[in-house]
């Protein structure tokens, strides 16, 4: 009896459709009954070769350079291997696909780029030709799974998606394969911690993505901070007091940076009559927000839980399989209109505590029908939670959080809005203006969703209120006032503020600025606009900012990203001293060949056209490192930090000191890093002569020694200032050989060989002066 073949993307994902699909016999690797056999990928079991695989070892030799490259092996050339470790289940797929037993194959893997690519890269591989069709699915519940096998698609209306899926994963080895092993030819070094090379990782979406952390540690580096003044009264009218802070109407954004002008305001306005001259009120309202993609639910989980990027992904995907929400990686926040008469049976699966109350609140209210929810989507909806009913002890504390606020998103789009009532006053004391603002709350709409701790009873305030200026009011329980009353200027007083440098990136931020190709947008409708033209997908992200941790570019401090001085030498370097490779890091650029493969997706560019683009630009960067190797030789970048102080294999067993207690174990001396190497990248350390390269012994001369320099010698900190700078602050106090005194900056002559010059103060003079 013929049967069907159905691949899944993992044995989680297979299961699922065996029970959706009454499949219940089990054999090695698969599931069968008379109708079906349901055999699952292990993610990936194929991997793109190596680019040794294309080279004539003999020629070009094992070592890494630039003289074996480019390696570029065009579309039709790729070669993919069975990946170590997969090949059982490699063979189980391929011997149902080349059974005469099966008359069909379902390709059921994940309904995205990457679910297709591992799906195709088996099919390719194996050259099946038998009729193939698509399962595309958004949950893995039975009634979804049905609906889909009912409806399948033709296998040739993914080729477009299968197309892509070769794209990404041929573009990322065109530039990850050549410039890591190009880069790393010419800026790496041997890590004598780590007792392996120093890798220069550079990746299409990687590179571009450390150099917006980099650039913003530059701006924080940059920030000069600014003071200024608030100048902020108290008046008391006839039914109560309320305070107001200072503003100039020709300029409703200017700040005082002049103390004494604040002074004189405030010496101006004290305990004067004053006049209530504007009383402005209106209703203004808060709309729910848009529904989750998969940026926007990592943004919410890293804010309220410190989730990372990966986490939330590996945390939503257990979710997924566990049924309890829809596919999470996509970049869509709006639902399908054909969704409409299904969320009623979505709602009903979460009409239990601790959203018992919401839930019959939203299902009397009706179902939302708005463009903020119902719109034009990508490949797949928001998520929302499934219509099974989650058991919530079947999920672990972290998908339990996740998965809560998936819940209160999705009930709070059935809620109208929350409405307030904003009060404006502009009260004129001594010919000086003071605004005050208040808000209170009327309806609380959907915000009873989430039980705020500062939501209140309708008519109360409700926090505070940010200006445009950055600057703030407290919401007052404002007193009726009205337009021409009198009033009395009770207080004033200064507050002394200063400006604040920008903030460091944050998982959740960075993800923002990836998906605006740089460009971090707030605005939730303007982000579903922008989709198309950003660093990477929803589903690579996160691997993304993992993978710059990893190899030493970015570490982690609490929330905050921060560059290590690896990452910040590699991002200078190019922006700086190679102009052909600056594509590497334009977010612009890398979204432009993201919307570009997004355009071989829909068939509207070939695949041919859009790797061609890659080649050039592979070749272009490959040329450019050849023409600063000739003039400029291997210049090592600094080491990645080390993550961990290296212990001695065996413990130090503990003497017994003649007090009878445990006297301490006896350490290894250590020496303070200075800075990195310019010779080979190594760190600079302080010996008894001079300060040293670490790499010593491995054959790295690089050394400062303690000479005296016209009188002076050396500090720690100067040879950290030259390390870091390329110079020392201002020294006083060298002596000339007539006996002369003078000051100068020492700056480098030839690093790579520690030799110095002076730089005086003066750039346009060279002559020693007097003190």
């Amino acid at each position: 009896m013929k049967r069907t073949l159905v691949v899944a993307e993992k044995p989680s994902q297979a299961h699922a459709y065996a029970s959706a699909l009454g499949v219940r016999g089990k054999g090695q690797g698969y599931l069968e009954n008379d109708q079906y056999v349901i055999t699952w990928c292990v993610g990936h079991l194929l991997e793109l070769a190596r680019p040794e695989e294309y080279m004539d070892l003999e020629k070009v030799g094992k070592r890494w350079s630039l003289n074996r490259l480019p390696v570029l092996p065009g579309i039709h050339a790729f070669r993919r291997i069975v990946k170590p470790g997969t090949r059982r289940q490699f063979q189980i797929i391929k011997k149902w696909l080349q059974s005469t037993n099966i008359e069909q194959v379902i390709c059921g893997t994940d309904a995205d780029r990457e679910g297709q690519l591992l799906f195709q890269e088996v099919w390719d591989l194996v050259r099946c030709s038998k009729p193939l069709s698509r399962l595309w699915i958004s949950s893995l519940t039975r009634e979804a799974i049905l609906e889909g096998m009912r409806s399948l698609l033709p296998g040739q209306a993914v080729a477009g998606l299968a197309a892509a899926g070769h794209g990404r994963a041929f573009a990322d080895w065109d530039f990850g394969m050549n410039l890591t092993e190009g880069f790393t030819a010419l800026f790496g070094s041997f890590d004598t911690a780590r007792k392996k090379p120093s890798v220069i990782s550079i990746g299409r979406v990687q590179t571009p993505t450390l150099a917006l952390i980099v650039r913003r540690e530059w701006e924080i580096e940059k920030f000069v901070a600014e003071t200024y003044f608030e100048v902020k009264a108290t008046f008391a009218a006839g039914q109560g007091g309320y305070s107001g802070r200072w503003f100039d109407p020709g300029q409703r954004n200017k700040r005082l940076t002049d103390r004494q002008a604040a002074e004189n305001i405030a010496a101006k306005t004290e305990g004067q009559p004053g006049k209530i001259i504007k009383v402005e009120q209106k209703e203004i309202s808060e709309a729910p927000p848009l529904l989750f993609d998969l940026t926007s639910l990592t943004v919410a989980a890293s804010k309220r839980y410190g989730f990372s990027a990966e986490k939330v992904l590996e945390l939503a995907q257990s979710l997924y399989e566990k049924k309890a929400i829809t596919y999470p990686r996509t970049d869509c926040a709006y639902l399908p209109a054909d969704l409409i008469p299904k969320l009623p049976a979505h709602l009903q699966a979460v009409r239990r505590e601790p959203y018992l109350e919401s839930a019959g609140e939203a299902l009397e209210l009706g179902v939302p029908r708005g463009k903020r929810v119902i719109n034009t989507i990508t490949a797949h909806h928001a998520i929302i939670p499934t219509t099974e009913k989650i058991s919530p002890e079947k999920l672990s504390a972290a998908e339990g959080n996740l998965y809560d606020l998936i819940v209160r998103r999705f009930l709070a789009v059935w809620f109208p809005a929350a409405r307030y009532q904003q009060t404006g006053i502009v009260t004129k004391a001594a010919q000086e203006l003071f605004r005050t603002k208040g808000k209170i709350l009327l309806s609380p709409g959907w915000k009873k969703v989430y039980h705020f701790k500062d939501l209140q009873a309708p008519g109360k305030k409700t926090g505070k209120v940010r200006h445009k200026d950055g600057t703030e009011d407290e919401n007052k329980d404002l007193p009726p006032v009205h337009r021409d009353e009198s009033v009395q200027t009770r207080e004033v007083r200064i507050e002394g503020k200063a400006t604040q440098p920008p903030k460091r990136f944050t998982q959740g931020d960075l993800l923002k600025a990836m998906e605006g190709a740089g460009k971090q947008i707030e605005d939730d409708v303007l982000r579903q606009q922008m989709k198309g033209k950003g660093l990477g997908t929803v589903a690579t992200r996160p691997a993304i900012i993992e993978n710059l941790i990893r190899r030493g570019y970015v570490r982690q401090e609490q929330k905050a990203l921060k560059p290590t001085d690896k990452g910040t030498q590699l991002i200078a370097l190019i922006q700086d001293r190679l102009p052909q490779a600056r594509l590497l890091i334009s977010a612009e650029m890398t979204g432009q060949l993201e919307y570009d493969l997004a355009q071989v997706e829909k068939g509207e560019l070939t695949l041919e056209k859009y790797m061609g683009e890659v080649e050039e630009a592979v070749i272009r960067v490959l040329n450019e490192l050849r023409t600063y190797e000739q003039k400029h030789g291997k210049t090592p970048l600094a080491l990645a930090p080390a993550k961990t102080v290296k212990k001695a294999k065996k413990p130090v067993k503990s003497e017994r000191s003649h007090h009878g207690q445990p006297a301490k174990p006896l350490q290894e001396k250590t020496f303070e890093k200075l800075g990195a190497c310019p010779r080979c990248g190594g760190e600079v350390i302080e010996g008894q002569k001079g300060y040293g390269c670490s790499n010593w012994k491995n054959g790295c001369g690089f050394v400062l020694w303690k000479t005296p320099i016209c009188g002076k010698v050396l500090t720690k900190t100067q040879v950290k200032s030259l390390l870091k700078k390329g110079k020392t602050s201002l020294i006083k106090g060298f002596k000339s050989k007539n006996g002369q005194t003078f000051t100068a900056h020492l700056v480098w002559e030839d690093a790579v060989g520690g030799k110095l010059k002076f730089e005086f103060a003066d750039p346009g003079s060279n002559r020693i002066s007097k003190e």
